[in-house]
This record gives C-alpha cells, sequence and structure tokens, in this order.
C-alpha cells in the first residue's frame, strides 16, 4: 500500500484555496442578500418618491387652481356668497328702491335660514353646504316698471347670490267701464313675491 505524501507547500495552497474560496462563496452569497436587500429598499424609495411626486404634483395643482380662482372667490365673499348672509343689506335695497319710486306700500318678511338637502338637485357638491333664506315680497305701486327696478336691484345691489322662485302680479283699482288705469293712483297693481337667497359654507362649519 501506497501512502500519498502531500508536500506542505501544496497543502497550504489548497488550504489557502478552500478558504479563498468558502469566502469567494460566503461572499457571492452575502452579495446575494444584499442586492435582495437593496433592491427591496429602492423599490421602497421608488414608491415613495412617487407618492411624494404625486403629492407635490396634486398641491402645484391646487395651488394653480387657487391662483386662478382666488378674485372669484373673494368677490364671492366679499359678496356674501360665501359665508354668512347679509340681510341688512337686502332690507337697505328694499327701502332705498320704495323711497326713490315713492312705492307706497311695501311689506316683506325674511324667513330662518334652513340647510338644504344634500339630495337635492342642484346641490351635488360634496364639502360645500348650501343655505337658503325665503324673502317674501309684497308691494302695491303705480307701474309695472317699479317691481322690475326692484327685483334689478335686489339682484345688482344687495349682498348675496337671488333668485326669483315666484312673482304674481295683478291689477287693482281699475276702471271696469273704460279699462283705463288710474295714473293718479298709488296703488294701481299689486304683487307678490318669493326670492331664495343663498349662501355656500363648508361643510360642517356652522
Amino acid at each position: 500500500m501506497y501512502k500519498i505524501s502531500i508536500n506542505q507547500d501544496i497543502k497550504k495552497a489548497l488550504i489557502t484555496f478552500v478558504i479563498i474560496l468558502l469566502s469567494m462563496i460566503s461572499m457571492v452569497t452575502a452579495s446575494d442578500v444584499y442586492r435582495s436587500n437593496a433592491s427591496e429598499k429602492n423599490t421602497r424609495s421608488l414608491a415613495e418618491m412617487r407618492s411624494w411626486n404625486n403629492k407635490i404634483e396634486e398641491a402645484n395643482k391646487n395651488n394653480q387652481i387657487l391662483v386662478q380662482h382666488e378674485d372669484t372667490f373673494k368677490k364671492l365673499k366679499d359678496n356674501f356668497v360665501i359665508g354668512d348672509e347679509n340681510r341688512l343689506s337686502w332690507v337697505e335695497v328694499v327701502q332705498k328702491v320704495a323711497e326713490s319710486r315713492k312705492i307706497a306700500s311695501v311689506k316683506y318678511d325674511i324667513a330662518s335660514q334652513v340647510l338644504m338637502d344634500k339630495n337635492s338637485p342642484g346641490n351635488e357638491y360634496t364639502g360645500i353646504d348650501v343655505f337658503k333664506s325665503v324673502m317674501s315680497l309684497e308691494m302695491k305701486f303705480i307701474h309695472e316698471g317699479d317691481l322690475f327696478v326692484m327685483l334689478n336691484a335686489l339682484r345688482r345691489e344687495a349682498k348675496g347670490l337671488v333668485a326669483v322662485d315666484k312673482c304674481d302680479v295683478e291689477l287693482i283699482n281699475k276702471d271696469v267701464n273704460d279699462g283705463i288705469i288710474g295714473q293718479n293712483k298709488t296703488d294701481n297693481m299689486r304683487a307678490y313675491c318669493e326670492l331664495s337667497w343663498y349662501t355656500l359654507k363648508k361643510a360642517g362649519s356652522s
């Protein structure tokens, strides 16, 4: 039987090679683990970056919308369409027109403000509460032009967003025989109108 004798130098070289080989295998394995971890980190980082980019883009769009509509928003707020209603301005306009047009009889009443139903037509916007106050207006006047002046003044001069829901007009003090309306009367015609004043607020702010 022959005994294989390994030279010490070769033995050292083999041991060194085995150690290096094991080290390389270990390094490759560690590298794969690192790459896997790095890949996961990169994926998470990219996802976070995309999320922040989306948030930044959304913020920029919102800022552009605010800039574009800033003047409109300010006008609506100054005109009491957004925020609290300004009933005093409505009454002042009614009194001013009645005095300037010499309307002898003007009666008005403003009902309590109510929150409109979210499911009602025209109130489909989320995040906004729409309030309505109904004003009833009863007048006796000489010419139908007095009524038009009153309604136009309320639209243009009074603070708020108004809509005329209905307006019933009838002739009074009419000479039945010749059909002539007396020009010297102070109440040749009578009108009963209902107007709705609308106010917008952020949902739940009131």
